[in-house]
């Protein structure tokens, strides 16, 4: 049981997962679900890489786990040597397929596990979404969802997703998605886990501590605006009323807003001077800029 889903915008793909995982509704343990290749793209201690590499996210929810990391490890091996996105993109269905046919034969009928693969390409300052279930894949160009959640990603994603979203703003999405999921849907939990595909520039895994920062802004603006909804529909109170009091709880979430961002700013300064290198808005490395040609 999991809540997994991706988002597409003009400025490259964002993917996220939990991390809790049910054992035969008996026990359950936080795994991680969310996969970014090539390994190490963990937040600000992975290599620099050039915005012309390959990157490829992948979440999924499964009743198998090794199953599906068995699908996910052979697509990432059989993807490597692409050379546009185009190609990419075909190489991972192929792999996708070729797997459930050789596994089709392996194991009995209706043992097969089922499962739901959400991944994400950049190659060339490009990048797609896809949705596979099973064998069955299909690019999407606004957003996918899948696990146990998937109804409450998809009532929040039907309501906020637009397709002229940022980058920044899919990734505050995928922060909410993951609240409200692991908040109000049983079989969801454990740790927030988000990256982004990033068609110019940086890509990786966030840091933990930029998605806390994230969630536990989203949590409080998510208290406090429904005051200001039902104030906003009280009719016996006149427009100066509501103003006053819209004002006073904006100032308030303020405070929280300035303190939240106060303790990521002095986590990432201490990475930057710690590590060396410069962070860019999503807490990620800055590339080099490439040289110039004259």
């Amino acid at each position: 049981m999991t809540i997994v889903a991706g988002f597409k915008c003009g400025e490259g793909v964002v993917l996220c997962a939990d991390t809790q995982e049910t054992i035969g509704d008996i026990s359950k343990r936080n795994v991680p679900k969310l996969r970014v290749e090539p390994s190490g793209m963990e937040g600000a201690m992975w290599p620099l890489r050039s915005s012309h590499d390959i990157s490829v996210a992948f979440c999924g929810a499964t009743s198998n786990g090794p199953f599906l990391d068995e699908i996910v490890d052979r697509a990432w091996k059989d993807v490597q040597d692409a050379t546009s996105l185009v190609e990419a993109s075909d190489l991972v269905n192929q792999s996708i397929k070729n797997s459930y046919k050789e596994f089709g034969e392996i194991y009995q009928p209706g043992y097969l596990p089922s499962t739901e693969l959400i991944y994400g390409i950049k190659m060339h300052d490009e990048s797609k979404l896809f949705y596979a279930l099973g064998p069955a894949v299909n690019e999407k160009v606004e957003y996918a969802t899948g696990g146990v959640g998937v109804y409450m990603a998809d009532f929040l994603a039907s309501r906020m997703y637009k397709n002229i979203l940022s980058l920044r703003e899919c990734a505050i999405l995928a922060a909410y998605v993951l609240f409200q999921a692991k908040e109000h849907v049983e079989g969801c939990g454990g740790e927030s886990h988000i990256a982004i595909l990033r068609n110019d520039g940086s890509s990786g895994r966030l840091d933990a501590r930029r998605v806390e920062a994230l969630t536990k802004l989203l949590q409080h603006a998510d208290s406090e605006m429904g005051g200001i909804l039902l104030r906003f529909a009280e009719v016996a109170i006149n427009n100066q009323e509501f103003r006053k009091s819209a004002i006073e709880t904006l100032d308030h979430m303020l405070h929280v807003r300035e303190y939240e961002i106060e303790k990521l700013k002095a986590h990432e300064d201490f990475w930057e001077s710690f590590v060396g290198i410069g962070l860019d808005d999503m807490g990620l490395p800055t590339l080099p800029k490439p040289p110039e040609t004259s």
